[in-house]
């Protein structure tokens, strides 16, 4: 897995923040993902995971050294080297996960101490433009 993206935020990033990711995929492979993570990296509160080949996207989460259960929705609005804009915005209960402006999937937090959420990390097959991290009122 190549290493696109990682930072950290000490005071944990959930709820309230939001990460936009602005890039394309950049081969034929065009898998990619972003994980909210904790600081020790062994919990991922979010596993976001186009999946080109399946025409899906699947979220999970990673606690207790096992993967949950897939949540998945076929819709699939990423084309093939096009650009994106994929903003996740955490808030009380669930992270909001928006495609291109298009809200595709809510996936409810599996990990309730928001505070170990320290890290957001892109891996493989993409091509950043920008990532932006911000704070915002819950609602």
């Amino acid at each position: 897995m190549a290493l696109k993206f990682e930072a950290s935020y000490p005071q944990g990033i959930c709820p309230g923040w939001t990460v936009i990711v602005k890039g394309e995929t950049s081969s034929r492979e065009n898998e990619f993902e972003i994980n909210f993570l904790s600081d020790s990296g062994d919990q991922i509160a979010l596993h976001f995971n186009p999946r080109f080949s399946e025409g899906s996207i699947i979220c999970n989460s990673f606690l207790s050294s096992r993967w949950g259960e897939e949540e998945r929705t076929d819709t699939f609005p990423l084309e093939e080297k096009e650009p994106f804009q994929i903003e996740i915005y955490a808030d009380q209960e669930h992270f909001q996960v928006f495609v291109d402006d298009n809200k595709i999937i809510q996936y409810r937090h599996r990990l309730k101490q928001f505070s170990v959420v320290t890290k957001v990390q892109i891996l493989n097959d993409i091509n950043i433009s920008s990532v932006e991290i911000t704070k915002r009122e819950l609602y």
